[in-house]
């Protein structure tokens, strides 16, 4: 077989023959080479999977307990996670106080492309966590950045923003490709915080998500200083999780939930199966229905517009007088629902206050009421009930009853207050 080669006795290409110059004669040319890629680097060799050496990943616990939850028990080392929602949502002020005890004891790195140093001193001021261990850095260039992650010793950095670092598609996949390579070399944990679109989708490419390890999502829950994260992409842990912290002058806080079933029997209390953000929730609802008051009604949690549309259908198709009664709606720990499927729970809870009357069961129910009583057909509910965090023994949906009516005489709560004429 004659190929061309470069010959070691003449120096020059010529082809051989079994690899003998066909110039000077020379033999044994032929002489085992390794290939290499074209960045010059020499291909990896494929291993068996039973040689795959195992073993537990190693993290940085924030000590903050439901955080770390979210991630699956903390930071993994050698991963990089996203952190994303709106401006001013508070992504800088949560993440800083989440890793405050992280930077207590690690070597930590802030790279700030949207604040200067004296601002970045500020806020971990006003957080009042120890921060000695901190290196900050104000920057606007990536490369830089890149520069001072591999110059220093720290294990825990954070890079704030995604966007004010990477403007446009390439330079953004090239710094989060380069940013990825670096934490899985060093075995470090990189955050990198990113700006969303208004629906909610990071701005940039879907890329940046495929390529980090966990994704999480803030959001605001319409009540003061209060914050719901929420898991979007984990490869370390859970992808299904929710919390919801407090962002207080003297760090973060998380809010315990509620989200059970309580077997215990209370007036006015209803459980709801919503869509908070992308998951669905468990969502406790409260009602009060107290004396005759010229129809002064409070809602927080819940569109007051929504508590007026409802009391209405309740009094055409239930025969429920609460036009004139004072009604007080809440969603109990400030959280805020826009989900209609609320209708039901909430329909449930005053007309359980009206009558003094407790649910004798747990039970969920999931549910938009519309104008003539009827429970709404919604082919989404199957999934959404399927995917509730909490397994419930008993879930009202438009399948199984098609109007409000039937809910309330088989729970026990329909008893009409007007006199109903019957013809003979």
């Amino acid at each position: 077989m004659k190929q061309k080669f470069q010959c070691s006795g003449c120096g020059e290409q010529h082809l051989t023959w079994m690899g003998q110059c066909s110039s000077c004669g020379q033999w044994g040319l032929i002489a085992e080479e390794v290939k290499t890629s074209s960045r010059g680097s020499a291909y990896q060799q494929p291993v068996p999977l039973s040689k795959v050496e195992r073993r537990r990943e190693r993290r940085l616990t924030s000590g903050i307990g439901g955080f770390d939850d979210l991630l699956g028990d903390g930071f993994v080392l050698g991963s990089v996670v996203l952190v994303s929602g709106e401006p001013g949502v508070g992504k800088s002020s949560l993440i800083l106080g989440m890793s405050a005890g992280i930077m207590e004891a690690t070597p930590s790195l802030y790279i700030s492309a949207e604040e200067t140093s004296l601002q970045l001193a500020e806020r971990a001021e006003r957080l009042a966590g120890s921060f000695d261990r901190l290196l900050v850095l104000a920057t606007r260039d990536s490369d830089e950045a890149l520069a001072a992650i591999e110059a220093t010793e720290a294990r825990f950095v954070i890079v704030d923003s995604l966007q004010a670092l990477a403007i446009g598609v390439t330079p953004m996949k090239e710094f989060v490709d380069a940013v990825v390579r670096l934490a899985k070399l060093r075995e470090i944990v990189v955050v990198v915080i990113g700006q969303v679109t208004k629906d909610g989708d990071l701005l940039g490419p879907r890329y940046v998500e495929h390529m980090v390890d966990a994704s999480l999502m803030l959001e605001t829950t319409g009540a003061p200083g209060i914050r719901r994260v929420m898991v979007r992409k984990n490869r370390f842990g859970p992808s299904d999780g929710v919390r919801r912290f407090a962002l207080e002058t003297h760090g973060v806080r998380m809010i315990e939930e509620s989200n059970r079933l309580d077997d215990t029997p209370e007036v006015g209390r209803a459980w709801a199966g919503v869509r908070v953000g992308r998951l669905a929730q468990i969502v406790e609802v409260n009602a009060l229905v107290g004396p005759k008051s010229k129809g002064r009604l409070l809602s927080r949690g819940i569109e007051t517009d929504r508590v007026r549309y409802l009391l209405s259908v309740i009094d055409k198709h239930c025969d429920l007088d609460l036009s004139d009664r004072e009604v007080l709606v809440a969603v109990p720990s400030g959280g805020v629902v826009v989900d209609p499927r609320v209708d039901l729970a909430l329909a449930i809870a005053l007309v359980s206050s009206r009558r003094s009357v407790p649910l004798t069961r747990p039970l969920v129910a999931c549910a938009e009421i519309g104008l003539l009583g009827e429970l709404i057909p919604d082919e989404a509910i199957r999934a959404l009930t399927q995917t509730l965090p909490v397994a419930a023994k008993e879930i009202i949906t438009p399948r199984t009853r098609p109007y409000l009516r039937e809910v309330l005489e088989e729970l026990g709560l329909y008893k009409p207050d007007r006199l109903q004429v019957v013809g003979l």
